[in-house]
C-alpha cells in the first residue's frame, strides 16, 4: 500500500503563532494532513505536570492551556496549501448545526482541504464544567447522519431522530467545492462506532496500539467493509485512520527517558479501551478491569499522591506493549503491520517529544517523527516495487 497518508499533530498551547509556523514546516516535509484535539484538559492529572517530573514542565508550557481546536485548524490553514486541515471532537458539546458551519467555514478557508472525526466523547469533558455525557453513541450516530445530510443536499430537508427533529434545514454555506466535500470520519474502538462508520461516514478512525494488536486491526477493517457492503457502499472509498500512541525519539536512552515518565506511565494505565487491556501483557490495572477511559475519568478526581501511586504500579512491558516505542527504525517497524492490516492515514502523537517540549507533533524536537515516515515511506516503496 503506497498511497498511505501521514499526519501530523499541531500544537495545542500558546503561543498561537507557533502553529501557523508548525504547519508550515510540516507541509514542508511533506506531511498528507494535520490534526487538532478538540479538548479542555489534558490526559493526565494536572498534578504531574511538574518540573520535577516532566521536563516540559520547566518550559513555561500548561498543559491544561488548551486553545480551541477549530481556530488551531484555521491558524494551520493560512500560510499552508496543501495539506488536510482537521480536528477530533466529540457529537454532544455542539449541535449538529454547529457543527456543520464550523466545519464548512474551515472548509473555505482552507479552499477545500478540510476534515472531522467526530467521537462519542470523554467524561473529562463533561462532568467538571456542569455538562451531561448521556445516550454518546446515540448523539454520534445522528450527529453524523445529520452532518452529512447538510454537506450533502443541497436543498431544505427534514429529520426525524431521537435526539434531534428538523424541519425544512439547509445551511446556505456549504462546503467550498461540494464535488470534493470535507471527509467525515467516526472515531472510536469496536463495535458502535464502526457500525456508524461503515453506515453514514467517509471512515474510521481509531487510537492504536492501545484499541488492539495489528491482528486486531484487520479484523475490525473486514468488519468495517462488510458493514459497508450491506449498506450498499463502496468500502474501498472508506479511510481507516491509525491515531498511533508512541514514544518515538533518536536514541535509545531518550526512549527510556520518556518510557520512564509519569505522564507516560499514566497514560499508559488509563487511556486505554479498559483496565482489563492489561491482562493479555500478563499484568493486573491498578485502575481496575472495568475502569474505562471515556466512561469513568475526570483529572480532576486525582491528586498527586494518588497519581504517583497508580504511576508506581506501572512496568515498563506494559508502556511498551500500549504504545510504540524506540528509535524511528524500530517504531517504523512496529507501524508497519498496521498499514499492512489497512491503514490508510497514519497519525503519529509522539510521547518523547511531548514530555521534552510540549508538543505531540515534535515540531520543534529532533524530527523523530519525521524520520519514522521517511522509513515508513521507503518501506511500502520497496514493498509495492518487489511485488
Amino acid at each position: 500500500m503506497t498511497n498511505v497518508r501521514f499526519g501530523a499533530v499541531t500544537p495545542y498551547f500558546p503561543p498561537a503563532e507557533l502553529v501557523g509556523l508548525a504547519a508550515a514546516s510540516y507541509e514542508g516535509q511533506g506531511y498528507d494532513f494535520l490534526l487538532s484535539g478538540d479538548q479542555l484538559n489534558t490526559t493526565s492529572p494536572r498534578s504531574l505536570w511538574s518540573p520535577d517530573l516532566v521536563p516540559a514542565a520547566g518550559m513555561g508550557i500548561d498543559i491544561d492551556a488548551w486553545m480551541d481546536a477549530f481556530q488551531i485548524c484555521t491558524l494551520a490553514a493560512l500560510p499552508t496549501s496543501r495539506v488536510e486541515i482537521g480536528l477530533t471532537c466529540d457529537a454532544l458539546r455542539r449541535t449538529p448545526v454547529n457543527l456543520a458551519q464550523q466545519l464548512f467555514t474551515l472548509d473555505h478557508i482552507s479552499k477545500g482541504r478540510a476534515y472531522l472525526c467526530l467521537g462519542a466523547g470523554e467524561q473529562k469533558q463533561f462532568r467538571s464544567y456542569g455538562l451531561q455525557r448521556s445516550k454518546p453513541f446515540t448523539h454520534l450516530e445522528e450527529a453524523v447522519r445529520i452532518l452529512i445530510k447538510f454537506r450533502d443536499l443541497e436543498e431544505p430537508f427534514d429529520h426525524d431522530g431521537p435526539l434531534w427533529n428538523l424541519h425544512n434545514a439547509h445551511l446556505r454555506l456549504g462546503p467550498f467545492d461540494r464535488s470534493a466535500p470535507p471527509p467525515v470520519f467516526v472515531a472510536g474502538g469496536p463495535g458502535r462506532s464502526i457500525d456508524i462508520a461503515a453506515k453514514y461516514a467517509d471512515g474510521w478512525a481509531t487510537y492504536l496500539p492501545p484499541a488492539g494488536p495489528p491482528e486486531w486491526l484487520a479484523a475490525q477493517i473486514a468488519q468495517l467493509r462488510s458493514t459497508a457492503e450491506q449498506a450498499d457502499r463502496d468500502p474501498d472509498r472508506l479511510r481507516v485512520m491509525g491515531m498511533i500512541s508512541s514514544c518515538i525519539a533518536n536514541t535509545g536512552d531518550a526512549v527510556e527517558a520518556a518510557i520512564s515518565s509519569p505522564i507516560v506511565k499514566w497514560d499508559s494505565a488509563c487511556i486505554l479501551p479498559s483496565g482489563a487491556t492489561w491482562r493479555q501483557f500478563g499484568f493486573e490495572n491498578p485502575l481496575g478491569d472495568d475502569f474505562h477511559y471515556a466512561r469513568d475519568y475526570d483529572p480532576a478526581d486525582w491528586d498527586r499522591e494518588s497519581s504517583l501511586r497508580i504511576v508506581e504500579q506501572v512496568p515498563e512491558a506494559v508502556v511498551r506493549g500500549v504504545k510504540i516505542c524506540g528509535t524511528p527504525k524500530e517504531a517504523a517497524d512496529q507501524i508497519l503491520p498496521f498499514i499492512d492490516a489497512g491503514l490508510t492515514d497514519v497519525l503519529i502523537g509522539n510521547y518523547a517529544s511531548l514530555t521534552s517540549t510540549g508538543d505531540w507533533g515534535d515540531a520543534g524536537g529532533e524530527d523523530a517523527n519525521l524520520t519514522t515516515v521517511d522509513l515508513l515511506r521507503t518501506a511500502l516503496g520497496q514493498k509495492a516495487s518487489a511485488s
